[in-house]
């Protein structure tokens, strides 16, 4: 029997951490699972609302509540650390889990041993219920499983958000210690052989408010977290040629929706492009638009 964790990390989240934990504990598994939340030090109540959590929930609830705050990326590395499951979930304190996420995922990395990271479509979703909208698939929708390698996750990039995403501890080897975006790992996974499987189904709901506290929320976060993908798409052009022109046209299609989303670009990107510009194939580059495009929610409020 395999053993399965699903981790939660969250900051002030206190409006939605009870609804996120309900979405997890009502799953219906026939497997058992570790829950592990790590808070870094949130400041509206939210390690309140996690200790009363617990206190009904005892024995299936284990609580990292930091005293300090040290970041999200710190937070994660150190919540993930703690997982000991062979199979690991991540989900983010303000999500929501949809009926039989962590059952389908499971299912998939048992009967598929080469399968290192599994990931699915989403629903966008505001508090005041204006927004509402399903991402797509990045194939045809002909099929529940679409398999795909590291070639073609080195060239689409980002297809998924942070709570679709499931792997073998086994299959993660990078240490680093600066931030990044989840792209970085599912890319960890397939590095060393494998494959990665996305779902044609929706099994999160992606909590998506124009004034929200993730990076997307805001001009500066965008920013940041375009250029934190940067680095993570460089950090893999230096170390494995093999993938250059891939990684070449994920870094291309990125920067221009850099462009699109912030008006603006920075001259290190410029200045990128323009060096390797002899790793640029049109093909590779008309399919990663297509697939970055297919990916995206059919309606964007941000």
């Amino acid at each position: 029997m395999q053993l399965v964790s699903v981790v939660v990390s969250c900051y002030n989240q206190k409006d939605y951490i009870v609804e996120c934990l309900d979405s997890i504990l009502s799953q219906e598994v026939d497997f058992l699972y570790e829950l592990i939340i790590s808070d870094d030090c949130s400041t509206d109540g939210t390690q309140k609302a996690l200790q009363d959590y617990r206190y009904i929930n005892d024995s299936k609830v284990n609580l990292l509540l930091r005293t300090e705050n040290v970041g999200a990326a710190a937070n994660y590395h150190g919540l993930h650390k703690m997982a000991k499951g062979d199979i690991v979930f991540h989900f983010d304190g303000d999500d929501v889990m949809l009926p039989g996420k962590l059952q389908k995922q499971f299912d998939v990395f048992v009967g598929y041993p080469d399968v290192n990271i599994v990931m699915h479509k989403a629903i966008y979703f505001s508090d005041d219920g204006q927004y509402y909208s399903e991402t797509q698939f990045p194939d045809k929708p002909v099929n529940e499983l679409f398999f795909f390698g590291l070639s073609e996750l080195a060239r689409w990039g980002t297809i998924a958000v942070h709570g679709s995403y499931a792997y073998r501890r086994s299959s993660r080897k990078a240490m680093i210690d600066r931030e990044f975006m989840e792209w970085f790992f599912a890319m960890d996974s397939l590095i060393g052989g494998g494959r990665g499987v996305f779902l044609n189904k929706a099994y999160v709901k992606y909590r998506c408010n124009a004034n929200g506290a993730s990076y997307l929320s805001s001009r500066n976060g965008k920013i940041k977290a375009y250029n934190l993908y940067f680095s993570d798409v460089c950090e893999y052009f230096d170390d494995d040629k093999s993938l250059r022109k891939d990684l070449y046209a994920n870094f291309l299609v990125t920067a221009l929706a850099m462009c699109k989303s912030v008006r603006t670009l920075p001259w290190s990107v410029a200045c990128f492009l323009f060096k390797n510009v002899k790793y640029f194939r049109p093909k590779i580059f008309i399919e990663t638009f297509k697939v970055r495009v297919k990916v995206g929610p059919k309606e964007s409020i941000r």
